[in-house]
């Protein structure tokens, strides 16, 4: 049964994002710079830490 639920749901998005192609561009660009942000606060965080035990 799962099966079936899962390929339904499956399909049902493949049509969506077939069909909203302009509001897929824009969550992946807003994902990808939150998860560049993301990054860059954790290099940061790396670097004090890293910086700290030089003293």
């Amino acid at each position: 049964m799962n099966d079936v639920v899962n390929e339904a749901r499956r399909e049902y998005y493949r049509q969506w994002r077939a069909k909203n192609k302009d509001k897929t561009r824009e969550y992946a660009a807003r994902y990808w710079a939150k998860r560049a942000e993301r990054m860059a606060q954790e290099q940061a965080a790396r670097e004090v830490v890293k910086n700290d035990g030089k003293r």
